[in-house]
């Protein structure tokens, strides 16, 4: 019995959904989500809707390509190795310097506005709010953990403070445009949090 012929892959068809997919990205990046329409998007990009939905199979198909190439930025500037380990201060204003970047802040932007869309639909963002949180609040525990000989317990604490903190004064630096006032907000949060705890408390 002949074997089954594995299908062609459309190489040109691939290389169009990447390009589409890379200019979505920088037109998002640069003016939001706007009302979340296919066919917007389509024609800022110089397509349509229905090109979109052949190329990845669907109007959610897209908008979750679209989130993963986003996400997938934002996860490999994590990976960035960390100055100072053991030196939590110097890592906090490093995270800082990183994510409130003027080049890296429209990503910052974008993921508070995907924040409100996706508590309004669940279903149809539940990768991004699986992700949002979760993988950010283990890496930081993690790297508690390894640098500053914490248990997991208490990693998993300040690793939720942290995240929670920096991403505050990111959307207060987005909302005010107030870079001076932030950033020294974090700097001081930042040395409270490397200060040795006092006795008793």
């Amino acid at each position: 019995m002949p074997k089954a012929k594995t299908p062609a892959i459309d190489r040109s068809a691939t290389e169009q959904a990447i390009q589409l997919l890379d200019a979505a990205t920088d037109h998002v990046l640069a003016h939001g989500l706007g009302d979340l329409s296919l066919r917007g998007v389509a024609e800022a990009l110089g397509t349509s809707h229905r090109m979109l939905i052949y190329y990845f199979g669907s109007g959610d198909g897209f908008w979750q390509a679209l989130l993963h190439r986003i996400r997938h930025a934002e996860q490999a500037a994590r990976q960035r190795p960390e100055p100072s380990p053991g030196d939590p201060r110097a890592a906090v204003e490093a995270a800082w310097e990183r994510y409130s970047a003027p080049g890296y802040l429209p990503i910052m932007q974008l993921m508070f506005e995907i924040y409100g869309r996706a508590i309004r639909d669940r279903e149809r963002f539940s990768g991004f709010l699986e992700d949002v949180v979760g993988s950010w609040t283990t890496m930081l525990a993690a790297r508690l953990q390894r640098d500053l000989g914490l248990d997991a317990a208490e990693a998993k604490l300040r690793a939720r403070v942290e995240l929670a903190t920096v991403r505050g004064l990111l959307l207060d630096l987005v909302t005010t445009g107030d870079r001076k006032g932030t950033t020294a907000a974090l700097k001081y949060f930042a040395a409270m949090m490397a200060a040795p705890p006092q006795a008793g408390t």
